[in-house]
């Protein structure tokens, strides 16, 4: 078992937060930011670009680290099925390239994802949303407000 790097992007326009929709195992649907695992030999920021592309399809500028985020799988629901992650989590706030918008065939998503979409910051709240912590701080820098903390801790 080892500890991994899980990038992942916020990327806001218009009171919006790009989220990505993935299916789980249940069958029920859950809402996360758009990121992913680096990969060695890359930097963070090369690797939170990739990741976005892949998912998304889109270029993007990262602009500033938001949090740094840790998952002990172990510390949460369905403990026994994450029991052997630990991932730390760089969440960056990132901007997309002028006149630049969501593919609806992204070029290599995840295997359970099943879309992308904007959503109204307002409505995240309401979502299965990961990692769900995150959501008041999130709701406040889509208001222009900066983040009370960087390192949140293990949270889900």
């Amino acid at each position: 078992m080892k500890v991994t790097v899980g990038v992942q992007a916020v990327i806001l326009k218009n009171n919006k937060i790009l989220i990505i929709k993935k299916q789980d195992d249940d069958g029920d649907v859950t809402y996360i930011l758009p990121g992913g695992k680096q990969e060695f030999g890359e930097t963070i920021e090369q690797a939170v670009c990739r990741e976005v592309f892949e998912e998304v399809g889109i270029t993007i500028n990262v602009d500033e680290l938001l949090f740094l985020r840790e998952f002990i799988g172990s510390n949460h629901e369905n403990a026994e099925t994450n029991k052997n992650l630990h991932i730390v989590s760089p969440i960056f706030l990132c901007s997309m390239q002028p006149g630049d918008d969501i593919s609806l065939t992204p070029p290599n998503p995840d295997p359970d994802q099943i879309g992308a979409a904007w959503i109204n910051i307002d409505e995240l709240g309401g979502l299965r949303f990961y990692p769900k912590q995150l959501v008041p701080q999130l709701i406040e820098i889509a208001s222009g407000n900066k983040p009370r903390l960087c390192y949140v801790g293990d949270i889900n």
